[in-house]
Formats: C-alpha cells, structure tokens, sequence
C-alpha cells in the first residue's frame, strides 16, 4: 500500500483549505493530485503521489467544513506522521514459536 506523508505546513495549507475553501474542496473531489499539489507538496518520487492517490483517494466524500474545522489538529497530526500503516504478521515456522515480524 502506498504512503504519504505531508511536511507540516502543506497539511496545514490542505486542512485549513478544505475546512474554508468551496473551490478547492471540489478540486479534491474532483483531481486529488492537483489539490495536494496546490496545496504546496513536492513529491520527492511523483510516481508515488499518483499511486497514492489512484489508490487511496476513489470516492472521495468530504465531511462539512465546519467538522473539518473541528478536527484541524487530528487531521494534521495524521497527515504529517504518515497515512500507511504496517499490520503485524504472525508466521508459524513448523514447530518452531510464532514470531512477531
């Protein structure tokens, strides 16, 4: 699964936006990938953006500005520490205890 991570002042840029701006909500909507980039991220690898988003941005449906306000601080705080997540695999090695990879 592909990541993200924003520096911070993008994810601020991205959330306040989202949280006041109509036009920009539905150019989220509408081509994630040039919202991010407006909002100021510079991917260091562009092909990781575009399957970041082909990925992990169909659908997309935004709650209201006023819950996106709400939640500013949550929101940044996820966007800026990474949005993949690493689920932890048990193995059973044939006799041998179960390890933790």
């Amino acid at each position: 699964m592909p990541t993200l991570t924003l520096d911070l002042s993008v994810a601020k840029t991205l959330v306040h936006r989202l949280a006041t701006d109509d036009e920009f909500r539905h150019l989220f909507t509408t081509d994630t990938e040039a919202a991010i980039l407006q909002a100021g991220h510079v991917p260091t690898d562009p092909v990781e953006l575009v399957q970041f988003v082909a990925d992990c941005c169909a659908d997309i449906r935004l709650a209201d500005k006023e819950v996106i306000a709400l939640a500013e601080e949550e929101i940044i705080a996820m966007l800026t520490c990474g949005t993949g997540y690493s689920v932890p695999m048990l193995e059973d090695g044939q006799g041998t205890p179960r390890t933790l990879r």
